[in-house]
């Protein structure tokens, strides 16, 4: 018996115009599997798509992580799709979150899967061709065109990083003038 040890874990395609962030779901879910006990194995994964591509999200980007695939990993595929089903924007046509599970380890098909879709374009059935030939298990929203970022920040090796900062605001002042203070946010 082969025992893998890692589960990883694609978001991708939350947002809308209106508001909500891919980053900012992950945040939130990662915090929802710390509260029972599920910590994140290094750090999350933020990947930028292809800015050409026609349908696209606000930030563009898809989120990954992995958690150790133990006793724990049922429970934490449904805190993440529940956080999902609560969270995405489903009122805007072009919000079509995909969630996806793997198990494997990353092999060399996966990583030429997520430069292409950086730099080129990745149909929704070309997504889910590969994510089910590779043991993926593929969650899809409405057209479920998030898979196609969700294997693609899974996929990526990300051998350097950077941080990012984010500010999210608080839901009451959805829609409302933003009053920062310069002096708050100057480095």
């Amino acid at each position: 018996m082969i025992l893998i040890k890692y589960l990883h874990i694609g978001i991708d395609d939350t947002d809308s115009p209106d508001g909500m962030c891919t980053t900012y779901l992950a945040c939130h879910i990662i915090d929802k599997l710390k509260e029972v006990g599920i910590e994140i194995v290094g750090c999350p994964r933020l990947i930028r798509l292809n800015p050409f591509a026609r349908f696209k999200t606000r930030g563009n980007g898809g989120v990954a992580f992995k958690i150790l695939n133990d006793d724990k990993s049922d429970l934490a595929k449904k805190i993440v799709l529940d956080e999902v089903e609560k969270l995405a924007m489903f009122d805007c046509d072009n919000t079509n979150p995909g969630v996806v599970f793997y198990g494997g380890e990353i092999t060399d098909e996966m990583v030429e899967y997520s430069f292409k879709a950086i730099y080129s374009f990745i149909t929704i059935k070309e997504a889910e061709e590969f994510g089910n030939s590779i043991g993926c298990e593929l969650h899809k929203f409405k057209k479920g065109r998030g898979i196609i970022g969700s294997i693609a920040a899974i996929g990526l090796p990300l051998e350097d990083f950077t941080y990012e900062l984010l500010a999210y605001r608080v839901p009451e002042n959805y829609g409302t003038k933003r009053h920062i203070d310069y002096d708050s946010v100057y480095l």
